[in-house]
């Protein structure tokens, strides 16, 4: 059993899932990801003040339709009162009339707070846009950073997928599937060593006699720790 070629093997790996676990964790992924936030956030706030624009030009166009009729009917029963000649129906015309005035001027009255909303929501709009060039220049950096990040970590990677493809030569087809049984058993690390009597898989202390048992064992022989199982390379 080629022991310090499984070492050598597991130690390939173990630097593997090591940069896998960075990648997932980098802090320039974790920096583009915030830039990337803050500008979908700008993007909702812009989306709402387009809306609030839009539902002013809608109030507006229909404050107009409706002051229009009410201005239409209002000169045709002033035209109408001009020939009447009797007391009552006169009274109930300038009444109407007088109505239809009230009427005119809440609406104009709503126009006008329509109209003001739509200048608030502009100016808003107009704040935000002036922003996004910033936003944008954020995400542009924070993604060139990422990028060389991640391209640091695929030279390595590639680095360490050659060594391991050489580390792989050195094993049996039959070491390979005890390596990687080992390594599926014991959540990647299936085959360690010893510091002095500690196991460096499980990180606990084996007694003197376990740690002697462990050392005189049959050189074609890879003995498991006691604690954890996983094979202890000499």
């Amino acid at each position: 059993m080629n022991g310090h070629a499984l070492l050598a093997l597991q130690q390939l790996d173990s630097e593997l899932d090591h940069l896998a676990a960075l990648e997932r964790r980098l802090a320039e992924r974790a920096a583009f990801d915030v830039t990337q936030a803050t500008h979908r956030a700008w993007k909702s706030e812009r989306d709402q003040r387009s809306a609030e624009v839009q539902a002013c030009l809608a109030k507006i166009t229909e404050a107009e339709a409706e002051g229009a009729a009410i201005a239409k009917k209002r000169a045709r029963l002033e035209a109408q009162l001009k020939t009447v000649i009797a007391p009552r129906e006169a009274e109930a015309l300038m009444h109407e009339i007088q109505r239809l005035q009230s009427d005119s001027e809440t609406i104009d009255d709503a126009e006008l707070e329509a109209m003001q909303q739509q200048a608030d929501a502009e100016a808003a709009t107009q704040v935000l846009d002036d922003r996004e060039p910033t936003l944008l220049e954020s995400i542009n950096q924070a993604r060139g950073l990422l990028d060389s990040a991640l391209g640091q970590l695929l030279d390595d990677r590639t680095d360490l997928h050659r060594r391991r493809t050489m580390a792989d030569a050195a094993i049996t087809a039959d070491e390979r599937d005890l390596y990687a049984a080992m390594r599926a058993r014991h959540d990647g690390m299936g085959v360690v060593h010893l510091q002095g009597r500690r196991c460096t898989g499980c990180h606990l202390d084996l007694s003197a006699m376990e740690a002697d048992q462990v050392k005189n064992a049959p050189s074609d022989e890879l003995p498991e720790c006691p604690h954890c199982a996983r094979l202890i390379v000499r």
